[in-house]
């Protein structure tokens, strides 16, 4: 069994090896994923039969619960989450559980050695969450899953989860990010993002959200004859006793209100009352409003980069504990609300700190820009110790530094 330095280099030169390759300014090149599906033997036009999962915020709350109502009705589902709780193993799922460590490797290997029987990249790379679409679909084949559960990693038709062909497509919430990539207005990432369903995808389901990114996901959906599902409060409503209050509570439900319609299109019978709260019961998704107690200190961890998501994640360790947390750990990049978390964090009463995770395709502030304490990766374990009751927030790369801190056990998902 290799050591994690030998699955580091492993990962390092089969994953990363084109994406770590690029030139400065160089792009994703869509059909190094065409070419690397082909080369495995894959049609990724007709998979099992797929819902994919886009938008800005909340895709991996959706898919998780998504995932775990379809294997609760008996299904046996492969699942793609883009990134991992907490490593890249955990990208990739069967009914809710990581590959053994010798699958991994082995598939890995096995992605690689096709990816190196084509040409040279020259227009561009396929990156990480490619290379893990490809391996997941391959090795869902290989072992027999009926339904998958595919979250994209940026956009939705420029990524490569938009050359998959999708039963259904689930849209989380969308606001400015990435816009250098998917286009400089809200509209304009909207329609990348719902761009991930093509003719042939029969239903687009939609949290509520701001009126021109609904005007762009109704008028495509009505372009390639997809039926459209609106979620908001009333459609969460029969959920409210499975899931938690808030926009993880909203994520939760569109996840499995996506899933049954999903079964709907394949003919079967749909989740009982039963099969819905046992499902919502067994989720396991750390890092969405998750708590841990960790040597003296209660941490809550939260994956929100949006100043809706900041509040709701305040609000949520206030109900818990009856007050504020009295440390707040932010990390976010200058792509997501850096403002709405600076006008948050300016209010709160207690110590605030940033904290800067050595990650290079994030770009984060300049020291000067956040106007308060500033810390690296190395003092994070220090500061999780430091407070009675400490919240997380901030991207998902964050998340995960925190949950193998605090020693959280990632090998299920439900």
């Amino acid at each position: 069994m290799p050591a994690q330095t030998d699955l580091d280099a492993l990962e390092s030169r089969t994953a990363f090896r084109e994406w770590s390759a690029r030139s400065p300014g160089q792009r994703a090149d869509p059909r190094r994923f065409g070419m690397l599906v082909a080369a495995l033997g894959i049609d990724p036009e007709h998979p099992a039969p797929a819902l994919g999962v886009v938008g800005s915020k909340g895709k991996g709350t959706t898919v998780a619960y998504a995932s775990a109502v379809l294997a609760e009705t008996g299904l046996r589902v492969g699942t793609v989450f883009s990134p991992g709780l907490v490593s890249n193993r955990d990208r990739l799922r069967v009914d809710g559980a990581v590959l053994p460590l010798e699958e991994y490797v082995a598939l890995l290997e096995r992605i690689d050695a096709a990816l190196r029987t084509l040409p040279p990249p020259d227009d561009g790379y396929i990156g990480p969450s490619g290379f893990f679409l490809a391996a997941g679909l391959a090795h869902f084949a290989a072992v027999g899953c009926e339904v998958l559960v595919l979250e994209a990693g940026i956009g939705g038709r420029r990524d490569d989860l938009g050359r998959v062909g999708l039963v259904g497509l689930a849209m989380a919430q969308v606001f400015l990010e990435h816009t250098d990539l998917l286009g400089p207005t809200i509209a304009a990432i909207a329609d990348d993002k719902v761009g991930a369903a093509r003719p042939g995808t029969r239903f687009v389901s939609y949290l509520a959200q701001s009126e021109e990114a609904e005007a762009v996901i109704r008028q495509h959906a009505d372009d390639i004859g997809a039926e459209r599902m609106r979620i908001d409060e009333s459609a969460r409503a029969p959920y409210a006793g499975a899931v938690v209050e808030g926009l993880t509570g909203m994520n939760a439900a569109h996840g499995m209100i996506a899933a049954r319609r999903l079964m709907v299109e394949l003919g079967r019978p749909d989740a009982t009352t039963e099969q819905v709260r046992a499902a919502a019961a067994r989720v396991h998704y750390p890092g969405r409003l998750s708590r841990h107690e960790r040597d003296g200190s209660t941490v809550f961890v939260d994956s929100a980069v949006s100043r809706d998501g900041f509040e709701n994640a305040l609000a949520h360790v206030e109900r818990e504990t009856g007050a504020p947390p009295a440390l707040t750990l932010v990390s976010v990049p200058r792509e997501k609300d850096l403002a709405g978390f600076r006008a948050v964090a300016s209010t709160l009463p207690g110590r605030v700190v940033f904290v800067a995770i050595e990650r290079v395709h994030l770009h984060y502030p300049q020291r000067g820009e956040w106007p308060g304490e500033w810390a690296t990766a190395a003092e994070l374990p220090a500061l999780l110790r430091s407070a009675p009751v400490v919240l997380a927030i901030g991207t998902a790369s964050f998340s995960a530094e925190v949950l193998r801190h605090c020693g959280v056990d990632t090998d299920r998902v439900f």
